[in-house]
């Protein structure tokens, strides 16, 4: 279908429908990347919050993040590991129902306009 056709086509209400799926489709890509960074950004973090407890503990030894990790690595790999596990994830969530969300709104808006086609083709045959 051309642009021409697909102008006198659609209604005011699917082209409304057919931005909001676009902007749907565009946001969950957003989601990801966003998501993807802030796993990456995981350990960096860790490493600030590390140090700002370290700054207010009076006793705060002379040990830096990576010896602090090394004294209790399975429980720091944990944390970590968890923390980058839950970023991928909600980004992966927010994807998926993203995505479903544009696609079930294009399907919506094809589905009315095959059936005021359809309608159209039978008043014509009549």
């Amino acid at each position: 279908m051309n642009e021409e056709e697909r102008e006198y086509v659609l209604t005011e209400n699917q082209d409304r429908l057919l931005s909001f799926a676009g902007w749907a489709k565009n946001l969950a890509w957003v989601a990801l990347v966003i998501h993807i960074i802030l796993a990456i950004l995981v350990i960096p973090e860790d490493m600030i919050f590390q140090q700002r407890i370290n700054s207010l503990n009076l006793n705060s030894s002379s040990l830096d993040y990576w010896d602090q990790m090394s004294l209790f690595p399975l429980h720091s790999l944990i944390t970590i590991g968890t923390n980058i596990l839950n970023n991928l994830l909600s980004g992966a969530i927010y994807y998926v129902v993203l995505k479903g969300i544009s696609l079930g709104l294009y399907m919506l808006v094809e589905t009315d306009i095959n059936y005021r086609e359809k309608e159209s083709a039978e008043e014509n045959h009549e």
